[in-house]
């Protein structure tokens, strides 16, 4: 009587269950990356609950990062009108759209920064912005806020319309481009949230710091962890068995 051979070692499925493992390692300690990044985030958005608003001047002119300092500023006249400007929003699951307007200031190194007034109400749930008049900023107070990251698919602005530009995200390209096109020379990099304006604008909802920002990084982490070390457990397992045979 013959014996049966003993069955090859699968190296390939072995190459392809490790790498599935660290794939799925490599996503959990991304997201324990990420929840570091959000507890910080957190605790800048703590300190601003506190934190009196500081002339812009000054704060434009230190050296290093500026986002989340809640600021005042005044805005002089442009000397030609602002482009209407929207940046894409979701408001209780509806599509928004965000004012965007330039604002000339004095004091700093740079002749002005790019507002983000708010939702524009009558807006919300329309799939594109339409051109509006709207009036001009006059005095303002808001939170800097930092450009985000380009889009990884597709330019971050889109295809605007008639007397108005829309963009998908605010990333530095697109600020600066906007804000050139509003009127300034040497605008800011960064973004100014608004909080509050005096005049209020009607039609307008200041928006500076979402009410509610999940933390649940470390249960993405833990989960990734977890189905890693599942994988891991059901190959070895597998290799028992087909061994034992």
């Amino acid at each position: 009587m013959t014996g049966q051979s003993r069955p090859g070692f699968p190296w390939g499925m072995t190459l392809a269950a490790l790498l599935a493992c660290v794939a799925l390692a490599g996503l959990g300690a991304w997201q324990l990356k990420r929840l570091a990044w959000k507890e910080t985030l957190l605790a800048q958005i703590a300190r601003l609950n506190h934190a009196p608003a500081q002339p812009i001047g000054a704060v434009l002119s230190r050296s290093g990062p500026v986002a989340f300092q809640r600021v005042q500023a005044v805005c002089e006249p442009l000397a030609t009108g602002a482009t209407t400007a929207y940046r894409y929003a979701v408001s209780d699951g509806r599509i928004a759209w965000r004012l965007l307007t330039p604002c000339k200031i004095s004091g700093s190194p740079f002749d002005g920064i790019l507002l983000d007034r708010g939702l524009v109400t009558r807006l919300t749930g329309q799939t594109a912005p339409v051109a509006a008049s709207y009036p001009a900023p006059v005095e303002v107070v808001g939170v800097l806020r930092a450009p985000g990251p380009s889009p990884w698919l597709g330019p971050a602005m889109m295809e605007g319309g008639p007397g108005f530009k829309a963009m998908r995200v605010a990333d530095a390209p697109s600020i600066l481009e906007l804000a050139k096109l509003g009127g300034l020379s040497r605008p800011a990099p960064d973004l100014l949230a608004v909080e509050s304006e005096r005049p209020a604008p009607p039609g307008l909802a200041p928006a500076a710091i979402p009410a509610d920002i999940p933390n649940n990084h470390l249960v993405y982490a833990l989960t990734w962890f977890a189905l890693a070390g599942i994988l891991a457990w059901f190959y070895v397992a597998m290799l028992i068995t087909r061994y034992r045979r």
